[in-house]
């Protein structure tokens, strides 16, 4: 496949892992990219096996870190200053260069009732960027079809691929010989990933709410379409509705293994009765290279669920 020969031709750990990380652990994930396998996340738990998944599997690694390894790494990860680093990590993950976004496990800290950290850290899951292969096409085509007027929402499970599915959109809106005027919503640093080139007409907020990023680029960027990631708060839905009423379809993922259960949470309940979206789609990844099954269900199909 495509994506297998990217890796084969030169794909690595990227460069500031290699600089982070132990070197032993360095040492197995290399070894993991020269057999020819992209590895997707890398898990690291005190006291316990690290991990890395890749192909749909996960692998034991040799390497354990202690407390103190991993309090070091945290230190590492955040550039030396934890607490400027604060409001993401309540959140529950920092965001390091070249898309990479890590999630933070330890015991949570609550001050006068109010989550206020993590101490003790447990884990640390490190997602990888894939390199981003031609995908993307269908739900360009389904977005034609609507004329730019209504919106398409992604849903599927973690892990099956929505945030590189949504970088081929991008991609594939912003390119070509007719490229549309595409603005991305890149709240924590990873979704514009490997959209350099160029020719590509697309613009990048960064680190903004998505409610505001999409009301910002509504008002200031006429746009033709808006693409962003992991939606479904109730409050972030409100804006949204707000936003996508000056006629700019929006592109967006949300998790959730079913229809049904997608439209059950209020979020995204509020935005299907403001015909936010004219499609839904179901993803799962095809059991040979890395391509999607689309299931796809009409505005209309979703409704009559309810």
């Amino acid at each position: 496949t495509r994506l297998q020969q990217i890796v084969r031709t030169g794909a690595r750990l990227p460069r500031i892992l290699q600089r982070l990380l132990p070197a032993a652990l360095t040492r197995e994930i290399t070894e993991i990219y020269e057999e020819g396998l992209f590895p997707e996340e890398i898990r690291l738990r005190t006291g316990r096996s690290a991990s890395v998944r890749t192909a749909g599997e996960n692998r034991r690694l040799a390497t354990v870190l202690e407390r103190a390894d991993m309090e070091a790494l945290l230190l590492s990860f955040c550039e030396g200053s934890v607490y400027a680093h604060g409001e993401t990590l309540r959140e529950g993950f920092l965001t390091l260069p070249s898309g990479i976004r890590v999630g933070v496990c330890g015991r949570a800290v609550f001050s006068e009732g109010k989550f206020t950290g993590i101490c003790d850290l447990s884990s640390f899951v490190i997602r990888l960027p894939r390199p981003t292969p031609p995908v993307g096409r269908e739900i360009c085509r389904l977005l034609y079809s609507f004329d730019f007027c209504r919106g398409i929402l992604l849903f599927a499970p973690p892990g099956v691929g929505k945030t590189t599915l949504l970088r081929g959109v991008a991609r594939e809106l912003s390119g070509g010989e007719k490229p549309c005027r595409v603005a991305l919503i890149d709240t924590r640093g990873e979704l514009s990933f490997g959209l350099s080139d160029p020719h590509l007409l697309l613009d990048i907020l960064s680190g903004y709410p998505r409610g505001l990023g999409i009301s910002v680029a509504t008002r200031t960027l006429s746009p033709d379409v808006i693409v962003c990631d992991e939606i479904g708060d109730l409050t972030e839905a409100g804006e949204i509705v707000g936003a996508t009423g000056g006629g700019v379809p929006l592109v967006a993922s949300a998790h959730g293994a079913g229809l049904r259960e997608l439209l059950a949470k209020p979020g995204i309940r509020l935005l299907h009765e403001s015909r936010c979206f004219g499609a839904y789609v179901g993803l799962s990844r095809a059991m040979v290279g890395f391509d999607y099954h689309y299931d796809i269900h009409t505005w209309e199909a979703a409704d009559a669920l309810l």
